[in-house]
């Protein structure tokens, strides 16, 4: 008995001996890719002084409006606006730039058809009184990572209410087309209660309602 069970333990012994190293070896390289993916992201980051001052209109086909909402308690639903419509203006400096924005309601997308059309009557959006929600800024700053806070009014179901969201410069530079090009992402969240939306609240969708937007615009 015991030579069967010496060959057995030498065979584990050794098969976990050469399976150790073969896992460190990939855990390792997994850290030294993720490092390195850092780093390049790092590197990456688009500074403040890419930016070319002047007026921009906002490109719709590479722009979207997100928002995310809790759904019984249970999911974090998340729907889209694939309309926007607007311009924007990058200063010499970052208080003398400005954003108008227009998002026609019509164009809620949830990739439910009757969820759309529940979200565009009178229980939520109302579109065939409030077709549009409307952004006007008030005050832009960012640093030089061009990071910084985008101040507004935001105009939603015939509401106005002033609104902060977290800015960050994404990019910046030419298009296939020699165009000046520059892109934002801004992020904030709202309470839906405040722009007389009730519907639901508060155990069927949530009150709080997280909007985040991706912004690319082209130079006039």
């Amino acid at each position: 008995m015991r030579i069967a069970i010496r060959p057995l333990l030498l065979t584990l012994a050794l098969g976990a001996s050469l399976a150790l190293p073969a896992y460190a070896q990939h855990s390792a390289s997994g850290a030294v890719a993720t490092k390195t993916v850092a780093r390049t992201a790092t590197a990456a980051k688009p500074a403040a002084d890419e930016l070319v001052p002047g007026d921009y209109v906002i490109d719709v086909a590479h722009s979207h409006v997100y928002f995310f909402i809790s759904h019984l308690g249970v999911s974090r639903f998340m729907g889209r606006f694939d309309d926007i419509k607007g311009t924007f203006v990058v200063g010499q400096k970052p208080t003398e730039s400005a954003v108008s924005a227009t998002v026609p309601i019509s164009s809620v997308n949830t990739k439910h058809q009757k969820l759309e059309d529940h979200l565009k009557s009178a229980d939520f959006f109302d579109a065939a009184q409030f077709p549009n929600m409307t952004f006007e800024s008030t005050r832009v700053r960012w640093n030089n990572k061009g990071e910084g806070v985008l101040s507004g009014n935001l105009t939603i179901h015939g509401i106005t209410k002033a609104v902060d969201f977290d800015l960050k410069l994404t990019g910046a530079g030419k298009g296939p087309r020699g165009d000046t090009r520059a892109g934002f992402e801004s992020v904030a969240t709202i309470k839906r209660s405040d722009f007389g939306m009730n519907y639901g609240l508060p155990r069927v969708v949530g009150d709080s309602v997280e909007i985040a937007l991706s912004i690319e615009g082209i130079r006039q």
